[in-house]
């Protein structure tokens, strides 16, 4: 039986932890000479929550941005990202328990058609995980995005991407460690050479997204209607060494975004999930689930910002314990794009159980970037 604030919500958050990404952000490039540069950003989200009642602060994500450049091809990422005692961070955020790597990425950009990534980076595993917790088009990630990462969304291994058709038609194919060691999906079933492999291929038929990241949202200044298809596949994922299963997860994912009369940003965004992991034992989530979103960006100036109402509505079927569905609505306060932000937001969770109460939050968010 379920019965406090902090359980209700491990429910919510147990089964999609850890699987945010990050988007690219300028900040300040610092020029060596031989072209040689640094870039040194950072970004800050803090948010109060009142759950059924009772409110508290947050501070859901803090990192620091770097990264460099030796010539044209070869670079480099280095972020961090503060870790809570929970270890569901951030989707229940908490006490703060220290620094964690977030991304180390060598990176060698040959051209818009072939590139390689190798190190620690976010997984290509669908349109949310490339948007990252930054750069969605609502302040909480989607529940029914929870594909495996090591962590927030991240892995270890090596990526190959790019973009032809003028760089409409992106693809990504990478090959990384997955549910093994202390990953937290690991089980002790996956065998040496067990790769978890993620492979993406979208399809931008108005303005192109450039570069490895994405995002859900870029509030008139492009006008996007992208289509992208993902799958996640890795032998001997799930289960024991002596009865092992097999993980395999896909999603289609879409995105519109487009300026109606005049200069008033419409956003109608969906994806839907399916997991598989062969009916063996594992934290990973067993079954589909969906979210649709929309957002109407007003174009007229409240202030130093505009107002964008948004509503996502998601659905995540588990095979193998509790359904659930989320509502989310509210206002967006758009001051400097996804660089500053204001969310205020009503959210509720129900579950398809009697044992289980329906959770109703109130969130008011601050997002900040360099």
């Amino acid at each position: 039986m379920i019965k406090s604030k902090t359980s209700r919500i491990w429910v919510i958050t147990s089964s999609i932890a850890l699987f945010s990404g990050s988007s690219a952000i300028a900040g300040e490039t610092i020029q060596l000479g031989n072209d040689v540069t640094v870039t040194l950003g950072a970004g800050v989200r803090t948010s109060f929550r009142s759950t059924d009642g009772d409110g508290e602060a947050f501070l859901d994500s803090a990192r620091l941005y770097t990264g460099g450049q030796f010539g044209k091809v070869v670079g480099w990422t280095l972020n961090t990202e503060i870790e809570t005692r929970n270890g569901v961070f951030p989707y229940l955020p908490g006490d703060v328990d220290g620094i964690r790597i977030l991304d180390a990425v060598a990176r060698f950009e040959f051209n818009q058609y072939f590139n390689v990534w190798a190190g620690r980076m976010v997984l290509a595993s669908d349109r949310s995980n490339l948007d990252g917790p930054y750069f969605l088009g609502i302040w909480d990630y989607p529940i029914a995005s929870a594909f495996p990462s090591a962590f927030n969304g991240r892995d270890t291994g090596v990526t190959l991407w790019g973009a032809a058709a003028g760089g409409r038609l992106k693809y990504y194919a990478g090959a990384f460690e997955g549910c093994r060691d202390d990953n937290p999906c690991a089980t002790g079933a996956t065998r040496k050479g067990d790769l978890y492999y993620v492979g993406r291929l979208s399809y931008n038929f108005w303005d192109t997204e450039d570069g490895y990241y994405l995002s859900s949202d870029y509030f008139g200044k492009k006008e996007i209607l992208s289509v992208g298809v993902s799958t996640n596949y890795q032998k001997n994922a799930t289960g024991t060494y002596l009865d092992s299963g097999d993980y395999f997860g896909w999603s289609i994912d879409g995105l519109m975004q487009k300026k109606v009369f005049g200069e008033n940003v419409l956003t109608l965004e969906g994806a839907y999930y399916n997991y598989d992991t062969d009916g063996k034992a594992s934290p990973l989530t067993y079954g589909d689930g969906y979210f649709i979103l929309t957002s109407f960006l007003i174009d007229h100036d409240f202030g130093p910002g505009k107002v964008q109402p948004v509503f996502r509505y998601e659905e995540v079927n588990y095979k193998n314990g509790v359904d659930l569905t989320r509502l989310q609505t509210g206002v967006n306060y758009i001051i400097r794009g996804q660089d500053a932000k204001v969310s205020l937001l009503y959210s509720r969770t129900e579950f398809d159980a009697s044992d289980v109460d329906n959770v109703d939050q109130f969130i008011a968010g601050l997002q900040l970037q360099y």
